[in-house]
């Protein structure tokens, strides 16, 4: 039966994202079809067009990607400590490292679990779009512009190596554990956080913008940044007022931000960064919305299942039956 309902879930994306050209998939468990079926991720590279799309499915996946794809998951926190239940019915392992060459440029990564995604070669890789997603951004030592992360859990976001710019870089409603640019240049690194929660940050002289966010503990070389309606802390070090800064509150974060911080309890791994009854991020961003990543026009999404309908719950009596007539019930979301 259950079987049966993990074929159903991806029947669905299938049908669900047919626009985006011809779809492969990765580690599927069923009856492999030729030209449709890979066993590795490097493969269904090596045989995809450019703006083609590919489907993980639970493993451990690695490749070097030279063209443009979309990549969907299944979302991540679905199973084990720390889930949230019933999101998901596919709940198996998943971790991807993928490297992007410039040709890669304008990809796509959607609701992938253990993710890792690196601007490797020395090129400028541009135009990428991150979202839904639960593991670490790394960028290379060449320009690399116009990257919109969005609705993510991130470990880290920053450079791995080398001298180069991040500009325009777009940031919205993630959790991000670690931001360090202290390798990068003095110069040219530029973007936006917004409604995001920060655990630490070394912005190494960059010129952002942060709005609506929360910072959790120490930021530090952001004496070109510019905050605005965000919330500091004052367990670690607050937020001072230069520049353009305005509207900055710093709290006491270990009692009274979140209803999972510092210590998480029983609340899932992303679902403990809700804001509190009383939390003084309630409504405290600009224009009125919540600071943090559930406020602003798209807050966070839960465990990142992707934005395709899904067929996540079947009731049914058994998976054996001769009775006519049969009852089964779908539970669908469509995860938008």
């Amino acid at each position: 039966m259950k079987k049966f309902l993990l074929l159903t879930v991806f029947a669905t994306l299938l049908i669900s994202i047919e626009c985006y050209a011809k779809i492969h998939r990765v580690g599927y468990f069923g009856i492999p079809l030729p030209g449709t079926d890979y066993a590795t991720l490097q493969n269904a590279n090596d045989s995809a067009a450019a703006g083609d799309t590919i489907l993980l499915f639970p493993g451990n996946w690695n490749a070097t990607f030279n063209k443009k794809y979309v990549v969907i998951g299944y979302g991540y926190f679905v199973a084990g400590t720390g889930k949230n239940a019933n999101l998901q019915n596919i709940t198996g392992t998943q971790t991807v490292t993928v490297y992007l060459d410039s040709t890669a440029s304008s990809s796509t990564f959607l609701g992938l679990d253990g993710i890792n995604i690196t601007a490797y070669y020395l090129n400028p890789v541009n135009n990428i779009t991150v979202s839904r997603c639960n593991g670490s951004v790394s960028f290379n030592n060449k320009t690399c512009n116009n990257w919109q992360i969005t609705r993510c859990n991130l470990a880290s976001l920053g450079y791995t190596w080398g001298l180069g710019i991040v500009s325009n870089l777009s940031v919205n409603n993630c959790y991000i554990a670690s931001v360090s640019f202290g390798s990068g240049p003095v110069s040219g690194l530029t973007g936006q956080f917004n409604n995001d929660i920060i655990s630490g940050a070394d912005f190494f002289n960059g010129s952002f913008l942060l709005k609506n966010d929360i910072i959790l503990t120490y930021h530090s070389n952001d004496g070109n940044c510019v905050y605005q309606n965000c919330i500091g802390t004052s367990d670690y070090g607050a937020i001072p007022s230069t520049n353009s800064d305005q509207n900055i509150t710093n709290a006491v974060m270990t009692t009274n931000v979140f209803v999972g911080y510092s210590t998480q309890g029983s609340f899932s791994n992303d679902g403990r960064w809700v804001l509190k009854a009383g939390s003084p991020a309630i409504g405290k961003g600009l224009g009125g919305t919540d600071c943090g990543i559930f406020g602003g026009t798209n807050p966070y999404k839960l465990s990142g299942i992707p934005p395709v309908p899904s067929f996540y719950l079947l009731t049914a009596a058994s998976s054996i039956t001769s009775t006519n007539p049969y009852t089964i019930t779908f539970s669908v979301r469509s995860n938008n």
